[in-house]
């Protein structure tokens, strides 16, 4: 597989403007399904900044690195640690789940600010090399000493995924299941650069989005008639 900066900013072309289409779309529903359809969108500008780091790698300026992948990182170790509890907590109408998206929201927003927010700090706490073509971030948490590593990744695969799995709308839980499956994935396969790699293959997934707001905005039509 070849991931490079023409594979980030195509992906990005894609994603935003099909994002912009699913907010337009969502806003004719009862729930704020614009939380999930902002997904796309946020994706996509993701992709930018790893195709700036991809740029930055090629032309062998690694001055210019630094805060493009800190943007990358923004979303990866905070942004979506927050915004997909968030999205399932917004729409969800069982109120014991509600309270559960509600603690994982905090859970995430308390786990992605402890590993993002010294980086910002600490310029030397973040490397950014090429290792078979695909770009590893290797990040330094403020809990290395404490926590294996091991253990801080399954903890933000839960809170990004139990949301989506037992979220009580079926399209969002098929959503979770295909990121699931991603995850899975990137990690038996791809370890060595996972983060880089399953941002990747979570931003394409997230094209579902499109079919589930088309879906959403149909069944919307039709109770209209």
């Amino acid at each position: 597989m070849c991931f490079s900066a023409t594979a980030s900013f195509s992906a990005s072309a894609i994603l935003i403007p099909v994002g912009i289409y699913c907010v337009k779309k969502s806003m004719r529903f009862e729930k704020p399904y614009w939380f999930f359809a902002l997904i796309p969108l946020m994706f996509g500008i993701q992709q930018i900044f790893e195709g700036s780091v991809w740029l930055s790698i090629k032309s062998g300026n690694d001055g210019e690195i630094h805060y493009p992948a800190l943007g990358f990182m923004f979303f990866s170790h905070l942004f979506w640690l927050i915004w997909i509890p968030l999205s399932c907590y917004v729409i969800e109408e069982n109120k014991l789940r509600k309270k559960l998206f509600f603690v994982l929201i905090i859970l995430g927003a308390a786990h992605g600010l402890s590993m993002y927010t010294p980086l910002w700090f600490n310029k030397d706490w973040l490397i950014v090399e090429l290792v078979r073509q695909s770009i590893v971030y290797k990040a330094i948490l403020i809990h290395d000493e404490f926590v294996p590593r091991i253990v801080m990744r399954i903890l933000y695969a839960l809170i990004v995924v139990i949301p989506l799995l037992i979220s009580g709308d079926r399209f969002i839980r098929i959503f979770g299941l295909i990121i699931l499956i991603s995850v899975v994935i990137s990690t038996v396969f791809y370890s060595y650069a996972f983060i880089s790699i399953w941002c990747f293959f979570a931003a394409i997934l997230s094209l579902y989005i499109l079919y589930m707001i088309y879906q959403k905005a149909r069944i919307a039509d039709e109770s209209t008639l």
